[in-house]
């Protein structure tokens, strides 16, 4: 739940956006024609991209390209609100900001760029424009039009001259082509995450019915049936040849709940996993 919104725009464009909320909360962040710098105020969450995922933590930094994205912010353990600010780039908003001529990094592309993100180091040059946009969005009466673009022109500066700016030039030439991804490796990427059909729509880009009719003539079957296959035969594989506990087996088989996938378990391979060991064992 959003608990607070500040935010300063160009036009209907917000460029600067300043966000409380409680926490947990999964939340479709995917950036269509648009990227972003953000900065982790408080807070953690593990960040979903169509090939992995990032922990993010506090006093994070980082740039995220054009993409689809999943943010699943979690319960902080004193129970405080989770927070963060970002700042948006648009094509539009930087050819005005630029008078249509672009910097170099921004429109010479340099090799595919496959990172969907990438984090920056703090530095006290960085913090210190941190500090600044604190000031302005809490004070909104002082900003001007000028003052918004000269903000987003000295970020862009920042990125290009940090320790990382190999990386940051690289994403940064890629900003707005979103990296493509065959259907099939998306989901092989999250198979055993603990992630809904709705989850694995938005990182395919789909709404939900379009993903399910793609999944079905992918894989041949529905998702929740060729999921939970998946899940339980890498169960099975983990009972009989590790000496993992079978809760953290069913956790990074993607099931966060040991009753369902005991009975799982136990409807596909006919007996409960501690008796499949135990006859393992005996055997």
């Amino acid at each position: 739940m959003i608990l607070e919104y500040q935010h300063l725009s160009l036009g209907e464009f917000p460029i600067v956006e300043k966000y409380k909320f409680e926490s947990p909360f999964r939340v479709d962040a995917s950036l269509r024609n648009e990227a972003c710098f953000m900065h982790v105020i408080q807070g953690r969450s593990d960040l979903y991209t169509p090939n992995g995922k990032i922990e993010i933590e506090k006093r994070d930094n980082f740039v995220m390209k054009c993409g689809s994205y999943l943010n699943d912010w979690k319960t902080n353990e004193k129970g405080e609100p989770n927070e963060a600010i970002v700042v948006h780039f648009y094509p539009d908003v930087l050819k005005e900001i630029y008078e249509n001529e672009l910097p170099n990094i921004l429109k010479n592309k340099q090799t595919k760029q496959l990172t969907h993100l990438q984090k920056v180091q703090s530095t006290e040059m960085l913090n210190n424009y941190l500090e600044s946009l604190f000031f302005y969005i809490d004070n909104p009466g002082v900003v001007t039009d000028e003052l918004i673009k000269l903000k987003v022109k000295e970020l862009i500066l920042l990125l290009v001259n940090t320790e990382d700016s190999e990386k940051l030039k690289s994403l940064l030439s890629n900003l707005f082509t979103e990296t493509e991804y065959k259907f099939k490796e998306i989901i092989q990427a999250h198979l055993f995450e603990d992630l809904r059909l709705q989850d694995l729509a938005i990182l395919t880009g789909t709404s939900l019915s379009t993903f399910k009719r793609k999944f079905n003539k992918v894989f041949g079957t529905s998702p929740n049936q060729y999921i939970k296959s998946k899940r339980l035969e890498k169960a099975m594989d983990l009972i009989s040849h590790t000496e993992m506990r079978i809760s953290d087996i069913a956790y990074d088989c993607g099931f966060n709940d040991l009753g369902y996938f005991s009975k799982s378990f136990t409807s596909e391979f006919g007996k409960a996993p501690t008796a499949f060991r135990k006859d393992l064992v005996v055997t």
